[in-house]
């Protein structure tokens, strides 16, 4: 194998970061297509997908301060690129500095904050662990569902107590209220989710699943993955975790 060639596979194997001059050339047309006078939502949502191809700190650099100043979709967009950059230090650092930002922290801004989520899940991103943690018992259920989420990927033991009283909530008639309309839905209200599998007109009139069905079953996941245990009932967790807590170590 030539010198040359060796150096091409491994710029492309996996985990191998792209050499700063492989994304030179994108990140000129980044900045020309994102900044264009007039470029539309969905303009610069597409421009910040194609500079994401390249995972690398420069490019969290580049992204990263759209957490927090772009509209909305760019915002969530971005959120969601990044968490796929695994590997990328930087990337879960800034997903985490966004999620604390007052920027992302009022009602309209929710999506952004699931979508961040589920990043700074899908990245393992430990030193969130005590935040997501306080997310589980958010009152926006979307919110809450991908906090639960994110605290099973992590196997957070700083969650234990908040999945315990989550599930100890939703199974008492409090768990019968409707959720409200996921926010991503209403942030794209053109796609199809799957959350209700509806089209725009439909999603409005539809009955909402109830709490209880949204959240128990991510719970139970959270709390399984975390401890390796598979009780089903908030009482059965509270007496086994309230024996265990204060030494416990996460099970391989």
């Amino acid at each position: 194998m030539s010198l040359t060639v060796g150096i091409i596979l491994g710029l492309l194997l996996p985990g191998n970061p792209p050499d700063e001059t492989t994304f030179q050339p994108a990140l000129k047309r980044f900045q020309a297509d994102y900044y264009k006078l007039g470029a539309k939502d969905d303009e610069k949502i597409l421009a910040v997908r194609a500079l994401a191809q390249y995972h690398h700190e420069k490019i969290v650099r580049t992204l990263a301060p759209f957490l927090t100043e772009a509209p909305l979709q760019v915002r969530l967009m971005t959120a969601r690129e990044l968490g796929q950059f695994a590997g990328v230090d930087a990337a879960p650092k800034e997903l985490y500095a966004a999620l604390k930002s007052p920027a992302n922290a009022g009602k309209h801004e929710a999506a952004v904050r699931i979508e961040i989520l589920r990043g700074l899940g899908a990245l393992r991103y430990a030193p969130a662990a005590a935040d997501i943690a306080r997310l589980v018992e958010d009152k926006e259920v979307w919110v809450a569902k991908a906090a639960i989420d994110a605290a099973g990927r992590l196997r957070a033991p700083e969650a234990m107590a908040a999945l315990i009283k989550s599930l100890r909530r939703i199974e008492s008639k409090n768990g019968d209220a409707e959720v409200s309309i996921n926010p991503l839905d209403e942030l794209f209200p053109e796609m199809l989710t799957t959350t209700t599998l509806l089209r725009p007109d439909a999603r409005q009139t539809a009955k909402r699943p109830s709490e209880r069905e949204v959240l128990k079953a991510p719970i139970l996941a959270a709390l399984q993955s975390i401890t390796r245990q598979t009780w089903e009932t908030s009482k059965d967790w509270d007496t086994w975790w309230t024996k265990r807590k204060g030494n416990f170590k996460l099970p391989e």
